[in-house]
C-alpha cells in the first residue's frame, strides 16, 4: 500500500499519532518544571506580570495529560471488549460517553483554571429536552467544545457532533468518538453526497435525550474567510451574497448540513448557539496572545419550535439566514 494511502487509513494515522503523542508525553514529564522556571522568567523579563507563557504551558500538559488517558482507555476497552467485537454494547457506548463529555468539560475547567476564562450564559432552561438540533456559531478552536459542555451540563443531553476531518489527527478524539454517534466531515469536496448523506443517517432517530451539533458555518470566522465566501457566493448566488454581505462578525451559513440536518430529524426543535469573546483562536500562538482572557465569553442560547420552521428547502434557508442575522447582531452589539 502507498505511504500516502496508509496514512489515510485509521489505522495508518494511529501508527503516527499515537506514538507521537506517547512520546511527547514522555518528554514532557522531564521537561515541564524545567519549561515552567524558564517561561516564568522570560514572562517577568517581558514585564508581563499575569504570566501568560506559563498558563499556556499549564494547560497544554493538561491537554497532553488528556491525550494520554483517551489513548489508554481506549486501548483497554477495546481489549475489555473483546478486542472490539463488543463495542456496540450500551455499556461501552456509555463509557465511550462518558469520556467524550469527561475531555471537553475538563479542557474547559482548565481554560478556567489556567487562562482565566469566564462564561456567562443565558437561555440555558431551553436546552432541553431532546431530540435537539443545535446550531452553534463557530469562531475558535475552542468554541467547539462550548456545546458539549451545555447540552450536558444543563441538558443532561447525550451527544451526536459533526467534527471536520482534520481532527482525526488528535488521537484521543480519534479513538474514542470514532466509537460513538459522531461523523467527521470531509470539507474538501471530493465526495459532498456521501458527506451529506452520513451526516443524515447520524440525525436520524435521535431519542429524547440526545441532542445534535452542527456548525453551520463550515468554516471558523475570520474577515478573511467571510470575504472569500462572499466572493463563491456572487458567482454561484448573488442573492445570498447580499444576504452574506449583511453579516458582518459571522460567516454565511452553508445550505448542504443545514438541510440535510432539518430533513433527517424532522420533530426536532432547533438550538441556537451564540457566542462572543473566543474570536481569533485559531492555535496555541493565539492562545498565548490572549492569555488570560480579560473579559468573560459571553452565550446566548434560544430554542427555536419545529413548527416555527419551514417543511420547503427555500423557506428553510430563508429562516436560518434569519436567524443568522440575529446571531450577527447580537455578536456585532457586544464585539
Amino acid at each position: 500500500m502507498p505511504s500516502e494511502s496508509l496514512r489515510e487509513t485509521p489505522l495508518g494515522r494511529r501508527l503516527i499519532t499515537v506514538p507521537a503523542i506517547l512520546a511527547t508525553a514522555v518528554v514532557a514529564v522531564f521537561a515541564v518544571l524545567p519549561l515552567l522556571l524558564v517561561a516564568v522568567v522570560f514572562d517577568l523579563l517581558r514585564g508581563k506580570p499575569r504570566m501568560p507563557t506559563p498558563r499556556v504551558i499549564l494547560f497544554g500538559v493538561v491537554y497532553l495529560g488528556w491525550e494520554v488517558f483517551g489513548v489508554t482507555s481506549g486501548a483497554v476497552l477495546w481489549v475489555l471488549s473483546g478486542f472490539g467485537t463488543q463495542l456496540h454494547r450500551s455499556l461501552f457506548v456509555r463509557i465511550h460517553r462518558w469520556l467524550q463529555v469527561s475531555w471537553a468539560n475538563s479542557l474547559l475547567g482548565a481554560l478556567k483554571t489556567f487562562m482565566g476564562l469566564r462564561l456567562q450564559v443565558e437561555g440555558t432552561e431551553c436546552i432541553a429536552p431532546g431530540p435537539v438540533i443545535v446550531f452553534s456559531r463557530h469562531a475558535s478552536m475552542v468554541d467547539t467544545i462550548l456545546p458539549a459542555h451545555l447540552l450536558t451540563a444543563f441538558g443532561h443531553l447525550d451527544l451526536r457532533y459533526v467534527l471536520k476531518h482534520e481532527l482525526l489527527w488528535d488521537p484521543a478524539i480519534d479513538i474514542i468518538a470514532n466509537r460513538i454517534p459522531n461523523h467527521f466531515v470531509d470539507r474538501s469536496g471530493r465526495d459532498t453526497a456521501t458527506e451529506l448523506r452520513e451526516i443524515g443517517d447520524l440525525a436520524a432517530g435521535m431519542g429524547p435525550d440526545e441532542s445534535f451539533t452542527i456548525f453551520p458555518e463550515g468554516s471558523r470566522f475570520t474577515p478573511a474567510k467571510r470575504e472569500k465566501a462572499i466572493a463563491r457566493l456572487e458567482e454561484s448566488d448573488p442573492e445570498t451574497a447580499r444576504r452574506a454581505k449583511a453579516l458582518t462578525h459571522t460567516m454565511p451559513p452553508r445550505s448542504g448540513g443545514v438541510l440535510t440536518v432539518l430533513s433527517a430529524a424532522p420533530e426536532a426543535d432547533v438550538l441556537i448557539v451564540a457566542h462572543t469573546g473566543l474570536e481569533g483562536l485559531a492555535g496555541p500562538k493565539d492562545m498565548w496572545k490572549a492569555a488570560p482572557f480579560r473579559k468573560p465569553v459571553q452565550v446566548q442560547l434560544w430554542r427555536v419550535p419545529r413548527s416555527e420552521i419551514p417543511t420547503d428547502d427555500a423557506g428553510r434557508m430563508d429562516w436560518i439566514f434569519g436567524e443568522w442575522a440575529k446571531v450577527d447582531a447580537w455578536v456585532t452589539a457586544r464585539a
